[in-house]
């Protein structure tokens, strides 16, 4: 029994050894679909844990502002978006190539779900929306400096059931029937890996 706990504290430490922590941060264009918009307006970030070379996890998070020309009021209204997401993490470069994680660019993928919060500027329209976030994306990366890196990413992002559209306005009038709402980020960041 206790060869057997020996054991299991062993491989225990040497995963935990083996694991990196990170940090990151991102800035760059959001956009949704119907209404369309796109801005300058995305700030994210985010903790990362690396189980291996391949597989990793993340938590991270993002703040939206959308802004659009409401023509049934005459002038711009939208909503801001926050949302948090535990997401995986793999290193496609690393699966195609066993030695691309020693490279100094790799590709990511990423992909999971969480909990948003969308608020609308609208002032008779008070209440908060709380949304399941869907999020699948991927992330070019270069290292630019020992364990520090230049990042790019692409991310999709599905809202489910959302009651306001993008532009601040309750959907389907009186009747607050949800929808799913989409939007993307595409962003340009840094990111550091502690421990490497």
């Amino acid at each position: 029994m206790m060869k057997k706990i020996f054991t299991l504290l062993l491989v225990s430490s040497s995963f935990v050894a083996s694991a990196q922590f990170g940090i990151e941060a991102n800035y760059g264009m959001n956009g949704s679909y119907d209404p369309s918009y796109n801005g300058f307006t995305h700030f994210g970030g985010g903790v990362s844990y690396d189980f291996d070379e391949t597989i990793g996890a993340k938590i991270d998070f993002g703040m939206d502002e959308f802004s659009i020309q409401n023509d049934l009021r005459g002038k711009k209204t939208g909503v801001s978006n926050l949302r948090v997401t535990a997401q995986g993490v793999v290193n496609l470069s690393n699966l195609a190539n066993s030695r691309a994680f020693y490279n100094k660019f790799n590709i990511l993928a990423h992909g999971g779900a969480g909990l948003s919060i969308l608020n609308s500027d609208i002032d008779e329209y008070k209440n908060t929306d709380h949304l399941l976030n869907i999020v699948v994306g991927i992330t070019p990366r270069y290292e630019i400096g020992e364990n520090f890196y230049l990042t790019a990413d692409f991310s999709a992002i599905a809202n489910v059931s959302q009651h306001y559209f993008f532009n601040g306005e309750l959907s389907y009038g009186d009747a607050a029937n949800s929808f799913t709402g989409l939007m993307y980020n595409a962003t340009i960041g840094i990111a550091y890996k502690f421990g490497k």
